[in-house]
């Protein structure tokens, strides 16, 4: 009794994308080897041969392919593949760093680490923190507005205190008078800005 085997293969081997030829039910993948290697250009290159679950069929094995068959088939379906080198590694490090960010942004936000949860009214934990957090503060928001008055009054009367004290010391001492000269000159230099800009209207 023969097994049909239907061998998938990959390009570049000059054949066509699936290889399917009939062998007796006691040949042994040993043998099954010899024969797909039979009709493959010369090459140096190792092939591998598989089950369709990913079961690698050993050149050295002295299993039979009618192993392989379902008890109502008479086919057998395999895979041709080469083996491939390794990749350039240092994926390892990047799963690392990935890995303490992550923990790192865990760590931040553990504060509210069950804020999507809901309680027994059905409302997310997060809403009601932040409704309790308003509240504080519409509580105290009075008092941090008069404090911000009173700074407010306090800084503008500093400085009309300033300004009266200033304008006491000129009118009563000599600390801070003004000198005459300054004086003059000031109000002719307004005199004249003021006969310019008439001039150029």
């Amino acid at each position: 009794e023969n097994v049909n085997v239907f061998v998938t293969t990959f390009s570049g081997l000059g054949l066509p994308p699936t290889l399917s030829f009939p062998v007796p039910s006691t040949t042994t993948f040993s043998d099954l080897h010899h024969r797909i290697e039979d009709r493959l250009p010369q090459t140096d290159t190792r092939l591998i041969l598989t089950t369709l679950s990913n079961r690698q069929l050993l050149p050295t094995s002295k299993e039979l392919v009618s192993d392989l068959c379902d008890t109502d088939d008479a086919f057998v379906s395999l895979r041709l593949s080469i083996p491939l080198c390794g990749g350039k590694g240092g994926f390892g490090s990047q799963l690392r760093a990935a890995g303490g960010r992550m923990s790192s942004k865990k760590k931040k936000n553990r504060g509210d680490e069950n804020g999507s949860s809901r309680n027994l009214d059905g409302r997310r934990l997060r809403t009601v923190n932040e409704a309790k957090a308003l509240a504080e503060y519409l509580a105290i928001k009075p008092e941090m507005e008069q404090k911000e008055k009173e700074k407010r009054r306090a800084r503008w009367q500093q400085i009309v205190d300033a300004a009266d004290e200033k304008e006491h010391e000129i009118k009563n001492s000599t600390k801070g008078r003004l000198d005459g000269k300054w004086v003059e000159d000031k109000e002719e230099a307004s005199e004249r800005t003021r006969e310019a800009v008439l001039a150029a209207m």
